[in-house]
């Protein structure tokens, strides 16, 4: 089976790759949360934090993010940078250690956001440290072709741990749903399978892209 490497294993996303795909791969778990980590006191900034596995690697997935939704007046410059560590300096850590690890046709997957493909108001951070994920994946997969593949997930709002504060009671709900030409929000079932076709020989001819799964949202008006 495939060695994969998941950072961030706590997220809801990846508990629910991790279960229905569990029977397709070998995992390696990092998390903080130790409940969730092969190793203790993990840290996705610090290299000396992360874990040295003996076989070679097929894929990592990068979990990690943020939603930090806020005006850009009341954004200070710490929150970009907390945004920026989280999101893009926790990544280049984890591939730079891993890097060498891969093996031919390893298969990368990362995550960005509708909110870098489209304007939207009180999106500057996220989208900010984001389009940095998308330019990254995209500068690595050509700089990595053709030994090591590259893609990078652009969800909307989909239900999780994370974005349980913004989908916190039933009109929220509705009225994000209704943002969307699919009429509502995203599941976690909706990511980790589209994770499972970027780790597997089924996407083999795919590398450099930024796959949107948004019910539409980026490129859809009704």
């Amino acid at each position: 089976m495939k060695e994969i490497v998941l950072v961030g294993a706590s997220s809801s996303t990846c508990q629910n790759f991790m279960q229905t795909y569990k029977n397709n791969y070998n995992f390696t778990c990092l998390s903080r949360n130790t409940n969730y980590s092969d190793i203790n006191d993990f840290d996705i900034l610090d290299a000396n934090k992360y874990l040295n596995v003996e076989k070679q690697i097929d894929g990592l997935v990068y979990f990690p993010g943020s939603i930090n939704l806020r005006q850009f007046s009341s954004l200070k410059t710490e929150n970009f940078i907390e945004d920026f560590n989280i999101n893009v300096l926790g990544l280049i850590t984890a591939l730079k250690f891993y890097q060498k690890k891969f093996n031919k046709g390893a298969s990368v997957v990362v995550f960005s956001t509708v909110a870098a493909k489209l304007g939207m108001p009180f999106h500057a951070s996220v989208s900010t440290v984001k389009s940095a994920v998308t330019g990254l994946a995209k500068s690595l997969a050509a700089e990595w072709s053709p030994n090591i593949r590259v893609n990078c997930i652009s969800p909307s709002i989909f239900k999780s741990e994370m974005s349980k504060r913004i989908l916190s009671s039933e009109r929220m709900v509705e009225k994000i749903s209704n943002n969307h030409p699919l009429k509502r929000h995203g599941e976690t079932n909706d990511i980790s399978s589209l994770i499972n076709f970027l780790l597997s020989d089924d996407s083999s001819w795919m590398t450099g892209q930024d796959l949107s799964v948004d019910g539409g949202m980026s490129t859809l008006k009704l």
